[in-house]
């Protein structure tokens, strides 16, 4: 049955306003809740089933692809929002393991245009918003129903195929959603710059947040590096300006000269953001009367965790604030022991936002809540006596580079064919140490892995090691290795 009101992430009934809600760069205008809520609506019930489904959607930032993602919430169903950019064999993959029911994207995506073309396993029609284009798979599933909470699914940033997706109830997005609005003052006059992939955590957050506070939203199909972004966000009277570390250094760059009068709040999240260039944001905020928030987060917790109020963050620079509202933060040890103040140990997180779980395989989306609200981050830190969180490293092995997560362990095992080799992270860039020579092609090798993993190729800083340093037990020393790479 269709959830009319579309509940939960645009909570609107039939007697919605003839206001503007949505702008993107391909019309060029703005579309009014009622105009959204009629195509959402339109949409959904061309996806209504009297069982759950799972729905792909190609989530490029274009105004059907957000009908597209609420219409099939409205509709009962279970989304996963999937990079469009995906070569098709990629998409083939998680097809194969996950078993969508449906496809949607538009007539740009490489994915849909071949099912088109080959249709013996695909159904395909025209959606009822415009651009949209639906695959319905022509042979049913048979296995274990999804589980009856579950909304979202997002994929981990997995280097090589070792990906697997994150699973987010109803319930947790929602609640992240009224956080992050309720952290940072969000209201019906605030207009989102939706620039970053809808795809993408962060990227979705900015625009369930606007939505939970009744906000405006302008899709950005554009990059912060092209000369028409930032006429756009001017077009649309943007306010709020969400970015990854990359970003604000593109934007210091360029000079805050190029951002509209507009905008006054800005959030930074996905990396860890340099203290020189946080002040920098600090003192043109300060100049523009607006607001800069640093905020911290996973995936897995909806995806949002802690942020520093901006009135606080030149006292608390280094730090990634204290938990969202209705969230908690906790310290422990090796035996999950608590930690006092100032001591470093595990983060762990709780709150409504945390994750159920994670799929590796259709059946997993039959589970329940694993995870009871408790999230351990794999990150290490401390809380100083104000509740603020300092990050001090990872326990796992894992960058953070452009928002996105990479497994350190993963792109060794992708380049260990060339010699012995170690990876460490480095803020913004990970050092590939080669023990002796560096072998001839590792440099091309890592342009080529970069390109896969949608990062910049200056990311790999490449190292030649006399030796490659060992522990006792024969595993290789990272410390040492950092060490030895003069990092």
């Amino acid at each position: 049955m269709i959830d009319a009101s579309c509940a939960g992430l645009f909570p609107l009934g039939a007697d919605a306003p003839d206001r503007a809600i949505l702008w993107d760069d391909v019309s060029t205008s703005w579309q009014t809740e009622r105009a959204l809520r009629a195509q959402c609506m339109a949409v959904a019930s061309q996806l209504e089933q009297s069982d759950k489904q799972l729905v792909f959607v190609l989530a490029d930032n274009r105004a059907a692809i957000l009908v597209a993602l609420l219409a099939a919430a409205a509709a009962g169903h279970a989304v996963a929002l999937i990079d469009p950019n995906l070569t098709a064999d990629r998409l083939d993959s998680l097809c194969a393991r996950y078993g969508p029911d449906v496809v949607i994207g538009t007539a740009c995506s490489e994915w849909i245009r071949r099912a088109s073309n080959q249709s013996a396993d695909w159904d395909i029609s025209t959606g009822a918003a415009p651009s949209l284009i639906l695959a319905r798979r022509k042979a049913p599933n048979t296995g274990p129903a999804i589980a009856p909470e579950l909304l979202l699914l997002l994929l981990t940033s997995g280097t090589t195929g070792s990906a697997k997706f994150v699973r987010l109830s109803r319930a947790a997005v929602v609640a992240n959603a009224a956080q992050i609005a309720a952290s940072l003052s969000l209201d019906p006059v605030s207009v989102a710059i939706a620039h970053l992939p809808l795809h993408y955590s962060y990227g979705l957050s900015v625009v369930t947040s606007h939505l939970a506070a009744g906000g405006r939203i302008a899709l950005l199909d554009d990059a912060v590096t092209s000369p028409s972004f930032w006429s756009k966000a001017d077009a649309c009277g943007g306010t709020h300006f969400p970015g990854v570390p990359f970003h604000y250094s593109v934007l210091a760059r360029f000079g805050f000269d190029v951002v509209p009068a507009s905008i006054d709040t800005f959030t930074q999240a996905g990396g860890h953001l340099d203290g020189r260039l946080q002040k920098a944001i600090l003192d043109m905020a300060a100049e523009r009367r607006a607001r800069f928030f640093v905020m911290y987060g996973q995936t897995e917790a909806s995806p949002r965790m802690t942020t520093v109020p901006h009135d606080r963050l030149r006292e608390k620079l280094g730090s990634v604030g204290i938990a969202l509202p209705r969230g908690k933060l906790l310290i422990v040890d090796g035996d999950g022991a608590l930690l006092s103040a100032e001591e470093i140990g595990a983060v762990v997180y709780e709150g409504p936002n945390v994750m159920m779980g994670y799929a590796e395989g259709r059946d997993d989306l039959a589970k329940g809540d694993l995870s009871r609200g408790r999230l351990e981050t794999g990150d290490l830190g401390r809380l100083d006596s104000d509740g603020y969180l300092y990050l001090s490293g990872r326990v796992a092995r894992f960058a953070k580079i452009a928002g996105l997560r990479l497994s350190l362990d993963d792109i060794e095992k992708e380049i260990s064919a060339l010699g012995t080799v170690a990876c460490i992270d480095q803020g913004e860039r990970i050092i590939v140490g080669f023990e002796g020579v560096v072998p001839e092609g590792a440099k091309e090798r890592l342009k080529t892995l970069a390109l896969a993993c949608k990062i910049p190729a200056s990311s790999f800083a490449v190292r030649s090691l006399p030796d490659m340093p060992r522990k006792p037990n024969g595993k290789i020393d990272y410390t040492r290795v950092r060490e030895m790479a003069d990092v």
